[in-house]
């Protein structure tokens, strides 16, 4: 098995110097005759999803550094150095991590069409009680298909549709650019296999072991974002969100997923590689027992609490903590003091050798006193408020991938740039709030299903029971077209807060860029010297950012494609 899974995971790394990314010259071929059986064709297609696992995708690029900056979040810093300028969308086409991502995503979509094509080929001399196993496993690589081009085509706008190993193999000069019209259909049609050929987790009783694997319940909720997204900016299709509502509502009413009781489970589990498929659609592992940065994750370091060297109960470590907070996000944050994902979401606070420490600390009538975040926010006195929030702009922290609070002692941190945390690339919660979405763009209203998928999700962030009505937590009654959309946009920044999801919501709502800039102008308003740490906001432009760039030297190579535009 750890020979045929190392061959899979070479395709693609030797290259000639004047390849594009779509046609890598390949020296080490996977050798079919090992595979013999469903057991030997799962270890390949494992070998698909690790390809998940990697900087240019859900590790770095596309979970963190491509999401900045939005209102919620920026990059630390002020100066436009390092991973600054993709933070701060100051980059270029020649930027690296751009052409990482997207060779990355290629990569893995070759592995994904090598594996069909390897099935196809293989699977009819496999023994005859493998067949079960065998149609999981091909719907399962199209699922991760799927996924890769949404990736790409949500990000990149014009991108190749490769559909075969052959197709990576044409001349650059022959290769073009799809319409992304065509990309999305072809999406489609590898999520509805998917769906129509996956168990659900709680019915699967043919996999050995689905452990972080797909099944039907991811395959429909991303399937349900995909035609949400195709709804929006830039495509605008009005009429995929009938079907956007109706295969959210498939899953809804399946009965076979729910809400965590409790929101603060959501970030245990991440912590201590813990498989709960009650709300985790798709989640990806990053536990790596061997100690290694190979199969590891830097969630809890990029986009973790500050801690200096020694500070960490898990070694001699620290972390970067390159991914802050907004101020302006959490004072915006509605009815924030009942709603308990507020303070779970932040964190006020560093590690140092001394322990857990308040980032601000000042001297108020000859005491030294921790100066907590909330204190910034409410506090009037002109000779405190200033300087307690100029700081706060720099120092705020997402807490939900906290690893002294949510790692166990035996998963502690690697070395100081990774971590065994895991990461949600669907929760239910998040389809919940899209068919909530769906069902009010559809009726141009909110219907009562709409309601409760909301309500639902924020009576869990009140600390309730989330299928008991709650004068507390419930939306208002009565609300129109235009208060409901607003209210379910609010909820998803609340409930999806720095899990990767803004961005792109902002994008596909049309409203990125603006957002972006309004973001400047509110922390201007905040303190004077906060814009100086959110240079997003003069480095962003409509009509550019909504998309990143086709690489330029996949441009150079591939001398059909064209530019987004304004690159």
């Amino acid at each position: 098995m750890d020979k045929i899974t190392g061959y899979i995971a070479v395709v693609f790394m030797s290259a000639a110097v004047t390849a594009c990314s779509l046609d890598e010259k390949v020296y080490t071929q996977i050798d079919e005759s090992y595979v013999t059986d469903a057991e030997m064709a799962e270890s390949v297609l494992l070998g698909v999803y690790r390809d998940l696992n990697v900087d240019g995708i859900y590790r770095w690029n596309l979970s963190m550094m491509f999401n900045l900056p939005t209102d919620e979040a920026k990059i630390e810093g002020s100066s436009l150095v390092a991973e600054r300028l993709e933070g701060c969308n100051a980059y270029s086409a020649s930027s690296s991590h751009v052409q990482k991502t997207w060779a990355a995503l290629y990569k893995a979509v070759y592995d994904a069409n090598y594996f069909l094509e390897m099935m196809e080929r293989r699977s009819p001399d496999f023994p005859e009680e493998d067949t079960a196993l065998c149609d999981i496993y091909v719907a399962e690589a199209r699922f991760l298909r799927g996924l890769l081009y949404f990736e790409l085509v949500r990000w990149f706008g014009h991108v190749p549709l490769v559909t075969s190993t052959a197709e990576s193999y044409l001349p650059s000069d022959q290769i073009e650019q799809a319409d992304p019209v065509k990309v999305y259909e072809f999406i489609e049609k590898d999520l509805q296999y998917a769906v129509d050929n996956l168990p659900y987790a709680s019915q699967d009783d043919v996999r050995p072991d689905n452990k972080f694997r797909v099944s039907k319940g991811g395959a429909l909720g991303l399937l349900a974002k995909v035609y949400a997204t195709w709804a929006g900016y830039p495509l605008q299709d009005g009429a995929k969100w009938e079907l956007a509502a109706e295969i959210a509502g498939l899953l809804v009413t399946s009965g076979q997923h729910s809400l965590l009781p409790d929101f603060e489970q959501l970030w245990r589990n991440s912590g201590s590689n813990a498989w709960d498929p009650t709300e985790s659609l798709f989640e990806l592992s990053f536990w790596s027992p061997l100690s290694t940065n190979k199969s590891s994750g830097r969630f809890g370091n990029w986009n973790g609490v500050r801690a200096v060297a020694g500070g960490l109960s898990g070694g001699n470590h620290g972390h970067n903590a390159w991914y802050r907070i907004c101020p302006t996000f959490l004072t915006g944050w509605k009815d924030w003091q009942n709603d308990r994902r507020w303070a779970l979401s932040y964190a006020d606070y560093q590690y140092t050798k001394e322990g857990k420490v308040n980032m601000v600390q000042k001297t108020i009538d000859g005491v030294l006193t921790d100066i907590t975040f909330r204190m910034a926010f409410e506090a009037t006195d002109p000779d405190y408020n200033d300087s307690w929030r100029t700081l706060y702009s720099l120092h705020l922290f997402p807490r939900k991938w906290d690893t002294e609070i949510y790692v166990p002692e035996d998963k502690q941190l690697i070395d100081n740039n990774y971590t065994n945390v895991n990461w949600y690339i669907l929760r239910y919660a998040d389809v919940l709030l899209l068919y909530a979405e769906a069902l009010n763009e559809v009726n141009r209203g909110p219907t009562p299903e709409a309601y409760e998928a909301v309500n639902m999700v924020r009576r869990r962030g009140y600390g309730l029971d989330f299928s008991s009505p709650s004068m507390a937590a419930d939306l208002q009654a009565g609300m129109d077209y235009e208060t409901f959309r607003q209210a379910v946009r609010d909820e998803r920044s609340y409930e999806l807060a720095f899990e990767g999801h803004r961005r792109q919501d902002l994008v596909r709502w049309g409203i990125y860029c603006d957002t972006v800039i309004e973001t400047y102008q509110n922390l201007t308003d905040w303190c004077d010297t906060a814009p100086d740490y959110y240079l997003g906001g003069l480095y962003t432009k409509k009509g550019k950012n909504e998309l990143l760039p086709i690489p330029q030297r996949e441009k150079d190579l591939c001398i059909k494609f064209k530019q987004n535009p304004e690159w």
